[in-house]
C-alpha cells in the first residue's frame, strides 16, 4: 500500500482555469530565432539523408534560442503547472514529412522519446481514420469526444498541422485539482484509487505477454509527490475483460474523477502551428467532438504526437509500476535503435525506457 497523503497538493501543478487565466506565462509564442534553428536543423538532417527511426539528438543541431526552451519546457512540465504552450511552430511551406522531423528534432532535446502503438510509431498521426470505438480497442484521432486521461509516457507532445473546419478545442486538466477533490470531498475514496486497477492493453501486446497490466495506483505518492494515471477507457477495457463490473460505488468514483477533471480544465484552441507538452502525472488531457473535410488524407485534421521520458522527472513509490507498468507491451514503449534492431520482436529484449544520456537533462 502506498503511503497516502491526506492533505491537498498546494503547488503550481493544482490550478484551476481562474489562475490560468490570471497568468498567462503558461502561453508562449516562438520567436524568430527559434524557427531559424529548427530550419537549420532540418537542412542538417536531410543532408544526412535520416528518416525519423535513424535520427538522434546530435543530428539535429540546436542553437541557443532552442536550447533554452527544451529547458523550459522541461521545467514547466516537471516543476511547473505541468504543461507548456507554444505557438508559431512552422508548419506552413513544409511537407508533413520536414514537419516531422523538426518537431522530432525538438523532441529529442528534452528526453527518450519512445514509440506509440502497434505499428510502433515514433511520431503519432492523430488522424480519423473511421476506426469505431469499441470496449476492447483503441482509436486514438477519432471525431468523437476524447475525455480526459493521461498517456504512457513522462511527457506528452501534441503539434497541430492541420485542423478540422469546425476546430474543435484540445482540453487540458489538472490531476491535482482532481486529488484535491477527493481529498476535501470523498476522502473514502483514497485507498481505492491508491491501490488501483488494471489496465486492458487492447490486443497490442505480444503473444508472450498479457493482455492486461497489473493493478497501476490512480493516485501515488513519493517524498511530497503525488502521480496520477488515470484514463477510465483503458481501466474499463481491462474490467470487461476480466469480466469483473464495477460496483456502483466505483462508478459513482470515476464519474466523480470525471466531474472533477472538467471542472478543473481549460479549453485551447490549436491552430496550425500551435503544440502543447504535458506531464503524464499531474496534467489530463482531451479534446471535444469535431466533424472534419471530406475524407481526403492531406485535407483532413491532423496532429503529430511525441511520447517523451524524462530523466530524473518525479520521485515514484514504485517506479516500474506507476512509471513503467503501462508502457512496456508489444510494439509500445520502444526508442528508434531499439526497433531498427528488431527489438521488439521477441522476448528477452529489455526496453531502455529513459536513458540517462539523452536530452538536456544529461
Amino acid at each position: 500500500m502506498n503511503d497516502i497523503l491526506r492533505q491537498p497538493v498546494t503547488d503550481a501543478s493544482a490550478w484551476g482555469p481562474a489562475d490560468l487565466e490570471r497568468d498567462r506565462s503558461w502561453d508562449v509564442e516562438l520567436g524568430a530565432e527559434h524557427r531559424e534553428e529548427l530550419e537549420r536543423g532540418l537542412k542538417a538532417v536531410r543532408q544526412k539523408g535520416l528518416d525519423v527511426a535513424r535520427m538522434t539528438a546530435q543530428d539535429f543541431p540546436t542553437g541557443p534560442a532552442l536550447r533554452q526552451l527544451a529547458t523550459r519546457m522541461v521545467q514547466d512540465c516537471r516543476d511547473g503547472r505541468g504543461f507548456i504552450v507554444i505557438r508559431g511552430f512552422p508548419v506552413q511551406d513544409h511537407s508533413a514529412d520536414d514537419v516531422r522531423l523538426m518537431y522530432w528534432g525538438l523532441a529529442q532535446q528534452l528526453g527518450t522519446c519512445v514509440s506509440q502503438d502497434k505499428h510502433a510509431a515514433l511520431v503519432a498521426d492523430v488522424i480519423d481514420r473511421g476506426q469505431k470505438k469499441e470496449p476492447l480497442t483503441r482509436a486514438y484521432g477519432s471525431k468523437k469526444e476524447s475525455k480526459l486521461h493521461v498517456d504512457l509516457s513522462d511527457i506528452v507532445g501534441l503539434l497541430c498541422v492541420r485542423q478540422a473546419l469546425s476546430s474543435p478545442p484540445s482540453v487540458l486538466g489538472s490531476s491535482m485539482a482532481v486529488y484535491n477533490a477527493f481529498v476535501e470531498e470523498h476522502p473514502e475514496w483514497l485507498e481505492r484509487l491508491y491501490e488501483g486497477y488494471p489496465w486492458d492493453r487492447f490486443g497490442e501486446q505480444a503473444s508472450w505477454e498479457q493482455p492486461t497490466t497489473a493493478r497501476i495506483p490512480i493516485f501515488s505518492h513519493a517524498d511530497g509527490q503525488v502521480s496520477c494515471r488515470y484514463n477510465r477507457n483503458w481501466i474499463t477495457g481491462a474490467a470487461v475483460r476480466m469480466e469483473r463490473p464495477f460496483s456502483d460505488d466505483e462508478t459513482a468514483m470515476f464519474d466523480f474523477f470525471d466531474a472533477a477533471a472538467r471542472k478543473n480544465s481549460i479549453s485551447l484552441q490549436l491552430r496550425p502551428g500551435d503544440m502543447y507538452f504535458a506531464s503524464n502525472y499531474t496534467v489530463l488531457h482531451g479534446k471535444a467532438a469535431h466533424e472534419d473535410e471530406p475524407d481526403v488524407e492531406d485535407v483532413k485534421r491532423l496532429l503529430l504526437r511525441v511520447w517523451i521520458n524524462v530523466p530524473g522527472f518525479r520521485r515514484f513509490s514504485d517506479e516500474p509500476t506507476v512509471r513503467y507498468g503501462l508502457t512496456g507491451h508489444g510494439n509500445i514503449g520502444w526508442t528508434g535503435d531499439e526497433l531498427l534492431g528488431g527489438h521488439n520482436l521477441k522476448p528477452g529484449h529489455t526496453r531502455q525506457l529513459c536513458r540517462e544520456d539523452d536530452g538536456i537533462a544529461a
